[in-house]
């Protein structure tokens, strides 16, 4: 996983420090890379294997392949500060890259909003269909990658936990879960996102230290932070909100 990241740090470095002035958290983390390979490698074989996950209220069947929201994943991360968002503020979300559904599966759950949930893998939309089920929930569910099939637009919320590591994905539970080379996934969701976002609407996604963060300084826009953690030995996360 380290393969190529003092080369690409003294390329990006620029970049990735305008990235967290704009933050605002530059004082608080570096812009290095964190060694995560054991955990990674962990997660990996952990997704390999289908599971029933039980977390804030729900109950939901992940198949293999799909990321699975375990305790302390980016998708418990999202909840965990989607519950402070005011649900009568938002009239119509979306989730790119759904997964099992389980972000989905809790604004649906929880808030009056319309839900809308896509994701480029037909075994993830399946998942989420059946956990919507599962769970007595209605959502909208359809396969899409990233935009495609989206027409509709002015979406108050849109969401989407963005695969985070910068590493050339080695199979198909890293490419459709996992790693976001050089952040042309995270790129190309802001570049879309901002076409069927409402006026005042916001665009969530996450970045971390593993990051290729530095995409966000070529799109010009409005960037906050929405949840942030430090973490065991200077690994830290973010939800990032972004506004036209």
């Amino acid at each position: 996983m380290s393969i190529g990241y003092l080369n690409v740090e003294r390329r990006i470095g620029p970049p990735r420090a305008s990235v967290l002035r704009k933050l605002g958290i530059s004082n608080l983390v570096t812009t290095a890379k964190f060694d995560i390979a054991a955990a990674h490698e962990a997660l990996v074989r952990r997704q390999a294997v289908p599971e029933r996950i039980c977390a804030d209220g729900l109950v939901v069947d992940v198949p293999a392949g799909v990321y699975h929201p375990l305790p302390d994943s980016s998708s418990e991360f999202f909840i965990r500060n989607i519950k402070a968002m005011n649900p009568n503020l938002i009239g119509k979300t979306l989730e790119i890259g759904a997964g099992c559904g389980i972000i989905s599966l809790f604004m649906a759950a929880n808030w009056t909003s319309r839900t809308v949930a896509t994701d480029i893998s037909p075994i993830a939309v399946e998942a989420t269909v059946a956990n919507a089920r599962l769970n007595n929930v209605t959502l909208t569910a359809f396969q899409s990658d990233l935009f495609e099939k989206i027409d509709e637009k002015d979406f108050d919320l849109i969401v989407f936990n963005t695969p985070m590591v910068d590493k050339n994905p080695e199979n198909d539970i890293e490419r459709f879960s996992l790693c976001d080379p050089h952040g042309r996934i995270t790129e190309a969701y802001l570049r879309q996102a901002r076409r069927h976002v409402s006026k005042d609407g916001l665009i969530i996604f996450p970045i971390c230290n593993n990051s290729a963060y530095e995409v966000m300084d070529a799109i010009d826009l409005d960037y906050q932070i929405v949840g942030f953690e430090l973490a065991y030995s200077g690994f830290w996360r973010a939800i990032v909100g972004a506004r036209n």
